[in-house]
């Protein structure tokens, strides 16, 4: 499992990325700037899915395919998992916290579209077995 930014190759170099995909964090902000805060940021590339399915490939690995954050953790019982916390939070302010945590991880224009995750096996084993 594989789990990052990233497009595949059409979108990765669409247009729109002319510039690139670095990209930098510092306190909760993103920008494009990598030397604006040296040493005290996070700087990062998003990932060409494709050439990370032929790498996999080249490994001895097949791909199961490449879906959105969201969709992964709504496929994969994120609702029971949220259930569960909620019904035991200690308060009305950490049942807030947690719906808002689900938020940042599934929503359009947050994690939920901008991660992708991109599952893997080794060629030749049956994707049914766990």
């Amino acid at each position: 499992m594989f789990v990052d930014y990233g497009y595949r190759r059409a979108e990765y170099y669409a247009p729109q990325r002319r510039g690139g995909t670095l990209r930098c964090h510092y306190r909760q902000r993103a920008h494009d700037d990598p030397l604006f805060w040296p040493g005290l940021q996070d700087i990062t590339a998003w990932v060409d899915f494709d050439e990370l399915d032929a790498a996999a490939s080249r490994a001895g690995f097949a791909a199961d395919g490449v879906v959105e954050q969201a969709r992964f953790l709504i496929e994969h019982g994120l609702d029971e998992v949220f259930s569960s916390a909620h019904a035991a939070a200690a308060g009305e302010a950490e049942r807030y916290r947690l719906a808002q945590e689900v938020k940042r991880l599934t929503l359009p224009g947050q994690m939920g579209d901008s991660f992708r995750v991109a599952l893997y096996r080794r060629a030749g084993a049956d994707p049914r077995v766990a």
